[in-house]
């Protein structure tokens, strides 16, 4: 699905999906640009450790619509024509509505759906320009279920596939596509013990965790070819979780 002419500008690299996004695809002989936040080192030592040439990152507060603007203008005059734009910006914490803060309800909000909004628009008019491009969005079963006390997460996970669904329709006259990928539990085996990995596997109909590998291979699937004509989608990759 990826060819070494492949270029993706991800948002942001250093979180578990992006960096296994990034790796991937820089390891197939394409470019990546990234965008990080507050972790400098992991950007610099991802940069450092993507096989290849032409590789970028930048700092940014997707949550910050300008900051947003000016490094994805920059980001399409570097990198010229990128292929796919996939945000795997996310935040999460958990708690009833009645001890949910409005700082913590608008944190949520503001990352999750709000900076998804920045970058789709700061991006779109360039897709355009080109003719083509994918945006993926990566969400969370959350978006198509609900979870007990997690309020401000379902609701922006649930607004971020809205989002996506419309953008869908505005952008694909151009040539354009946009599609979520819809996570479930997300978790590195090597990093669980036993317990707590069998507590994840008792919650879902298929006993196999979702690794951050499954995300990176699901929006690529969406940033090819192979995906054709789809746009408007939510693809769950969440062994099942989203059934229960």
């Amino acid at each position: 699905m990826i060819t070494d002419e492949q270029t993706l500008l991800i948002m942001s690299g250093t979180s578990g999906s992006g960096s296994a996004l990034a790796r991937t695809v820089a390891e197939a002989g394409g470019t990546v640009g990234f965008t990080y936040n507050s972790a400098a080192e992991d950007a610099e030592e991802l940069l450092a450790d993507l096989p290849g040439d032409g590789h970028e990152a930048w700092q940014c507060d997707v949550t910050d619509h300008d900051e947003t603007a000016a490094v994805v203008s920059e980001a399409f005059d570097t990198l010229g024509h990128i292929d796919g734009l996939v945000f795997t910006v996310g935040v999460i914490a958990r708690s009833p509505i009645a001890e949910t803060d409005p700082e913590d309800w608008q944190r949520h909000l503001d990352a999750n759906v709000t900076g998804a909004f920045n970058a789709i628009k700061a991006a779109a008019p360039s897709f355009e320009a080109q003719g083509d491009g994918s945006i993926v969005v990566v969400s969370a079963c959350d978006g198509i279920m609900r979870s007990s006390d997690l309020a401000a997460y379902d609701a922006s996970k649930q607004g971020l596939i809205a989002l996506a669904e419309e953008a869908a329709r505005e952008l694909g006259p151009a040539g354009v596509r946009v599609n979520v990928v819809s996570p479930g539990f997300i978790r590195d085996p090597d990093a669980l013990d036993e317990e707590s990995r069998q507590d994840l596997l008792d919650q879902q109909p298929y006993k196999e965790l979702t690794t951050p590998q499954d995300i990176a291979n699901a929006c690529l699937f969406f940033c090819s070819d192979a995906a054709g004509t789809t746009t408007g989608a939510v693809l769950p990759v969440d062994s099942g979780l989203s059934l229960e």
